[in-house]
């Protein structure tokens, strides 16, 4: 209870009120006071008739010192004070000098001020109402309940004493009065006129003393007993006049309990105090300070709750309800508690949803915009297309380094696709996964510091407001306060709900569907004002076959960095979103339920799209920089298609768990997109080949690839469309005729064919050189062996020489018979061809002995190779017996026999496969 200052006129009005002044400043004490009912008058003319026994109960008191040492020394201190000398001492026992307390307050100056009698007791012009508020204004009413004891006590030592003064001298005096009177009386009836007007003085005089005597008696015992009733109200009133200072302490130390405690109890006394009609302008004083701490202190709460945002509120707030710690729930049950007219709820969620929208109108998610932009030119600076050799450099090397480790990675027979979980982000460049992790950030803080802390923490806080608040307040309060929602708050809070929805739901489909120059213009507006404006532009939508129209996707990803955090990316926005469509506040929404399904396809969409058009771009780019390295798990093929192989598997199996919504154009979409990329992959070896004709390895490279086609349309091919189907069930395994069959088979007979272009011209022109030297060269002698001609082992060499270096690069087996097989039979069709030229007899000779010896080695050959190698001689056979009809066989064998055995070794490696 702070102290009440005189030179406040309220302050006057409810010190003169208290203490019954007419004037802060009395100088009688019969002028200036409101006089109490109990009143002595001394001016009645007749003293006899005051009752004496009045006078003895005034100073008559059951109470008398039970310490007889203590009943002498406040007689002794009485005695003290009748001699004259002022008595300073402090009769409620606080100040053992009122005088130092009055001049250390700046009231007196010195011991010369008459305003000192109104302080001291033994003067007549003492003033206890005065000597209380200026002496013991800073009291409490527990410290002037123990003065009033000290007092009491100090009464009680000294009533003895006065009670013997009075009854000694009020009978002598009444006794005068009267004998004087009686004298009076016969000297009036005499003509005693001069003699009369003496003795009428002389009387005056005596009634003059006597008064002298009475009067300051009867002052004292009137102001005791007004101090008495002063106390008496302070004390009956005690707990009313103390309480603004009780409350102030405990709402100062936030003990709310004690604060309602006091104020319940507070309000029942004052309505009390106004039912009995005991208006006194003090209760209403009092209670007006008491409404004001309350309004102060409730108006604080309400401060504290305006601070409070939704993503600082604990997701277990429910577990901590009944605690004494300052939470939105607390601050809430305390205002209404306190203030049946206030209801904070309804202002508490609007606040809230104002937050929330502010904050998706600032951005979706605090990010660093100006580092988003960095990298994002970063990296358009180091891929960019330019004159420079130097840039075009670091740029294919960057290119060629991610494709190559991807490649490296998924073309080795000891891939795991397990192990690529841990790795994936390892087969890209560190700018681009750097950018990766920066969205990361975007999509997680949108997910758990938008959605999650936000708008999820919205809808449960709101829930448990409109449904489970009202179990903790007391029942007085839930039938005093109307805090429950009614149909149009609902209805605006499933508005608010939609809106905050509505909004985040365009800003994740804009990030996930803009393309790169849409998403650029916006982080560009976004460094310089700090976050993304409220209204984003209209996307133009994505184009498949162009990276740059998926804006989230960073220049040069790979395909599998985007498989892997496009499935992070909608996995989790899925979960969110997918949650807010269960809230009670908007269960069954039609509308709600279409926005988050609308958007999640939307970005679902765009992601599959992106994806495809990663997976088309890394295709192109292996193809190119393939070197065709040998694989070591499948024999005559490249690395490139145990790379096809595990790299179609690992992509169709992440892009079945990223496809979330059935859509037939977009199942149309994947099957076509899947079917282009097999287009360019046949293409793109095609267009390596022919990188490498004209080197050592130009072989190598061409039968590789041949195989690698056909290991491709006979094996691999269908093992991905098996997976396809299962995973998006497609009908394409079962199409028979499919194009994509056909033109691998034509692609790798028009390989084989220009591969075998060289060789099976070399042996044309070797067969038609030497039938045209024939006739001038073959001369047969009969004590020597004819020799083979020189077209038939030259042929035979070229063929053996091919063969050697084909083993030598280690072609596969079956192609090397291929290489052979074909050549063979160009071989066997030249030499029949040859034959309508004229010959000579010893020509033909020649001829047939050629022949005969390339029948018995083709026949060796077809007894070692697999059928669909065998070289068919019937044609051979029948030109063979038509040349032979004229000659002696036995001598074209015998001549076989010796060249057969001269040129064992090459003849050999002929028939051998």
């Amino acid at each position: 209870m702070s102290t009440l200052n005189p030179d406040k006129s309220e302050d006057r009005a409810i010190l003169m009120e208290f203490y019954q002044l007419k004037t802060l400043a009395p100088k009688d004490y019969q002028v200036d006071t409101v006089q109490s009912d109990f009143k002595i008058d001394l001016s009645n003319e007749d003293l006899t008739q005051i009752p004496k026994e009045l006078v003895n109960k005034l100073l008559s008191d059951n109470n008398t010192p039970k310490d007889t040492h203590e009943g002498n020394r406040r007689q002794n201190s009485k005695k003290k004070s009748f001699t004259g000398k002022p008595n300073y001492s402090d009769p409620l026992g606080y100040h053992k000098n009122i005088l130092d307390e009055l001049i250390d307050k700046d009231v007196l100056d010195d011991t010369r001020d008459p305003q000192l009698n109104k302080f001291v007791v033994d003067s007549k012009m003492f003033n206890p109402k005065l000597f209380l508020s200026v002496i013991h204004g800073d009291k409490s009413l527990n410290e002037l309940v123990i003065g009033i004891k000290n007092l009491e006590n100090d009464i009680s030592s000294k009533k003895p004493l006065l009670q013997k003064l009075i009854s000694d001298n009020f009978e002598k005096t009444l006794n005068s009065k009267n004998s004087l009177d009686k004298i009076f009386h016969e000297f009036s009836s005499s003509n005693l006129g001069p003699e009369i007007e003496t003795l009428h003085g002389n009387i005056a005089s005596s009634n003059n003393s006597a008064n002298q005597l009475l009067n300051p008696v009867l002052m004292k015992l009137s102001k005791e007993y007004e101090l008495t009733n002063a106390m008496s109200f302070i004390k009956k009133n005690r707990f009313f006049l103390d309480l603004p200072k009780n409350i102030l302490a405990y709402v100062d130390c936030d003990d709310f309990d004690s604060v309602l405690n006091e104020y319940t109890k507070g309000f029942e006394h004052f309505q009390k105090l106004k039912a009995e009609n005991n208006r006194n302008t003090l209760f209403d004083k009092i209670w007006s300070s008491v409404t004001k701490v309350i309004n102060d202190y409730t108006e604080s709460m309400i401060d504290e709750l305006n601070k409070i945002h939704i993503d600082l509120i604990s997701s277990n707030f429910r577990t901590h309800t009944n605690t004494n710690s300052k939470n939105f729930v607390t601050l809430i049950r305390r205002i209404i508690e306190l203030n049946n007219n206030k209801n904070p709820i309804g202002s508490f969620i609007r606040f809230q949803y104002e937050y929330i929208m502010e904050d998706l109108d600032t951005g979706i998610a605090k990010i660093d915009f100006v580092a988003l932009l960095n990298s994002w030119n970063a990296i358009a600076n180091v891929y960019q297309i330019c004159s420079h050799d130097s840039t075009s450099a670091i740029r294919d090397n960057l290119l060629k380094s991610t494709v190559m480790n991807l490649l490296k990675t998924m073309g080795s027979s000891s891939y795991n696709e397990e192990q690529l979980d841990s790795i994936y982000e390892k087969l890209d460049s560190h700018l681009i996964v750097h950018l990766w992790k920066m969205e990361t950030e975007y999509v997680t803080a949108v997910a758990d510091d938008v959605i999650d802390k936000k708008i999820s923490r919205f809808e449960s806080v709101v829930e448990f407001l409109i449904n489970d608040f009202a179990d903790l307040l007391t029942t007085q309060s839930r039938h005093n306060v109307k805090f429950e929602m009614n149909k149009n708050d609902l209805e605006r809070i499933k508005v608010y709900f939609e809106a905050m929805i509505n909004k985040i739901c365009q800003r994740l489909r804009f990030v996930f569907t803009c393309s790169k120059s849409e998403l650029l213009d916006v982080i560009e507006q976004s460094v310089g004002k700090g976050a993304v404006n409220a209204t984003l532009p209209e996307v133009a939508g994505n184009s498949i076959n162009d990276l740059s129209t998926f804006g989230y996707i960073p220049p040069n990803s790979n395909s599998i960095c985007t498989l892997y955090f496009s499935s992070k990316y909608f996995d989790l926005i899925d979960t969110k979103l997918s949650q807010l469509k269960d809230s009670s506040i908007v269960s069954g929404s039609k509308n709600l339920n279409e926005i988050i399904d609308s958007t999640l396809k939307a970005i679902n969409s765009s992601m599959i799209k992106g994806c495809l058009c990663t997976l088309t771009n890394d295709i192109m780019q292996i193809t190119s920089i393939d070197n065709v390295s040998p694989n070591d798990s499948i024999e005559g093929a490249s690395k490139l298609i145990t790379f096809v192989q595990n790299y179609y598997k690992f992509f169709i199996t992440k892009l079945h768990g990223l496809y979330r919504y059935q859509d037939i154009e977009l199942d149309s979409i994947i099957e076509k997109e899947l079917l282009k990329s097999f287009d360019l992959l046949v293409d793109g070896m095609i267009k390596n080949v022919s990188k490498f004709k004209g080197s050592p390895k130009s072989d190598y490279y061409f039968l590789v690839t041949i195989y690698n086609l056909r290991n491709l349309s006979q094996r691999t091919l269908p093992l991905i469309l098996k997976s396809f189907v299962l995973n998006f069930n497609s009908k394409l395994l079962s199409d028979k005729n499919l194009k994509l069959y056909k033109d691998i088979d034509e692609h790798e007979y028009s390989l084989f064919s220009e591969y075998m272009r060289e060789p099976v011209t070399a042996i044309k022109s070797i067969v038609n050189d030497g039938f045209r030297d024939l006739n001038l060269k073959v001369s047969r002698s009969s004590h020597q062996a004819m020799e083979v001609s020189d077209y038939l082992l030259k042929s035979i060499n070229h063929i053996n020489t091919l063969k050697s270096r084909l083993l030598m690069f280690k072609i596969r087996k079956s192609f090397i018979l291929d290489v052979q097989s074909t050549l063979i039979s160009q071989l066997q069709k030249k030499i029949l061809d040859n034959l309508n030229v004229e010959l000579t007899d010893e020509s033909k000779y020649q001829v047939a002995l050629d022949i005969n010896v390339l029948l018995l080695l083709l026949k060796k050959f077809n007894s070692n190779v697999p059928q669909s190698n065998i070289i068919d001689i019937q044609h051979l056979e029948d030109a063979y017996s038509s040349l032979v009809a004229n000659f002696d066989t036995d001598s074209l064998k015998k001549c076989r026999d010796t060249n057969l055995n001269f040129n064992y070794t090459q003849f050999m490696g002929f028939v051998n496969s």
